[in-house]
């Protein structure tokens, strides 16, 4: 698969979903399930974006807090923006903000990254799982992805903005959200890492690799539960 299609359209065909809150349930064989990097609905995360740059297009001055402010003034009015497209903001950590304001088309390749991520995390799982393997290789593919798509130091502060959240509390599967964030955040290193070592592969031969990595039995993935 070819992961160079056009991103930078004008009518910015992709979209951007890392800033999806973590939420679980159980698929029918009772296991966790986690869509932490799972898509809102298209058209709405486009037009985030759109909004983002239709304010920076208006006040080309304006700093990159103003353009915050300015989205977060127009969040509670739905007139501004369509209610879908204030709840993906909403839903974004401060550092994701910012981050989308920055560098709104490399956010469109963050979202083309997740794709692929949660894609082959179904394919070689069957499911996207919370604090297991799947979660790992989920993981460790997404920021992969990233590096081959927008490099490896960006790759690290879109992936790590994602985990700026409250953790306070316990997951769904009983495990501390610290424990959850400290997981995520070392095997996206790992999948940043690995891609560094081995550019240029396929999707289908990174996640190859990657899976491969993740059951090794000394894996550099660690995962909370089975």
């Amino acid at each position: 698969m070819n992961r160079k299609k056009a991103v930078f359209i004008i009518s910015i065909s992709a979209v951007l979903t890392l800033g999806v809150p973590i939420q679980t349930w159980a698929d029918s064989n009772g296991s966790l399930v986690s869509n932490d990097l799972a898509p809102f609905v298209e058209r709405d995360f486009e037009g985030v974006v759109e909004q983002i740059l239709n304010i920076k297009s208006e006040h080309p001055e304006w700093t990159e807090q103003q353009v915050e402010d300015a989205m977060d003034v127009n969040a509670p009015g739905k007139s501004a923006m369509r209610s879908g497209i204030i709840d993906i903001w909403n839903s974004l950590t401060d550092s994701e903000k910012k981050l989308v304001i920055r560098y709104p088309f490399d956010a469109l390749k963050v979202n083309q990254a997740k794709n692929i991520a949660t894609t082959q995390t179904e394919t070689k799982f069957g499911v996207n799982g919370l604090g297991n393997k799947s979660d790992a290789f989920r993981h460790g593919i997404w920021n992969a992805e990233m590096t081959y798509l927008i490099g490896e130091t960006k790759a690290e502060l879109f992936a790590t903005a994602h985990e700026d959240k409250d953790v306070s509390g316990t997951e769904s599967d009983g495990f501390l959200k610290t424990e959850h964030k400290n997981m995520d955040l070392h095997n996206n290193e790992v999948g940043r890492i690995l891609a560094m070592q081995n550019p240029g592969l396929t999707e289908d031969a990174l996640a190859n690799l990657i899976y491969s990595e993740v059951n090794k039995e000394n894996s550099s993935f660690i995962w909370l539960h089975e």
